[in-house]
């Protein structure tokens, strides 16, 4: 799950919308907009009153913004172990340091948790949280199409050298 957000992060900057609406006028990524649609997506599909969202959404928003420096210095490490190369001992310090991350997520998870009880219910809760995942899965559906689903399989992506693909042999009479 803590993955996925982290993708859906990254690709947020090519998404349009969450709910197959327009770009804004310049086309590109608006976090406003997009922190618009997210509040009213889980407010409608978790029946948040107006008070409800009015004090859920400064927690879940302090969250998101602890979750994402997390997921942002995992990736910073990442790319720098892949430019310069890295050793097995190198390579296993990293993958503690994933792990401790994932760690950190879900601690910083539970600890909000608490949080979002005080304001909410726990039904409205757990709402919330598949509102979240229809969000989620809605905007990696609308990049796929925005993208006219130009990388399906077998398909080259742009940029990539041609790879020749292997020759089955058949087999003789």
């Amino acid at each position: 799950m803590k993955q996925l957000i982290t993708i859906v992060c990254i690709l947020l900057t090519l998404s349009v919308s969450a709910q197959n609406r327009r770009p804004n006028p310049s086309g590109q990524f608006s976090p406003a907009e997009y922190a618009k649609q997210q509040r009213e997506f889980f407010t409608q599909n978790a029946d948040l009153t107006q008070e409800e969202a009015d004090a859920f959404f400064p927690i879940y928003n302090e969250l998101q913004q602890k979750k994402r420096e997390i997921n942002r210095e995992i990736r910073i490490a990442m790319r720098q172990a892949g430019e310069s190369g890295t050793s097995d001992e190198q390579s296993l310090k990293l993958l503690d340091a994933k792990a401790d991350a994932n760690i950190r997520i879900a601690e910083l998870e539970k600890e909000y948790l608490k949080k979002f009880k005080e304001v909410l219910p726990a039904s409205k809760i757990l709402k919330v949280q598949n509102a979240e995942e229809q969000f989620n899965s809605q905007i990696l559906k609308d990049i796929q199409q925005s993208r006219g689903h130009q990388f399906q399989q077998g398909q080259q992506r742009p940029g990539q050298p041609q790879r020749p693909r292997p020759q089955m042999q058949r087999s003789g009479n």
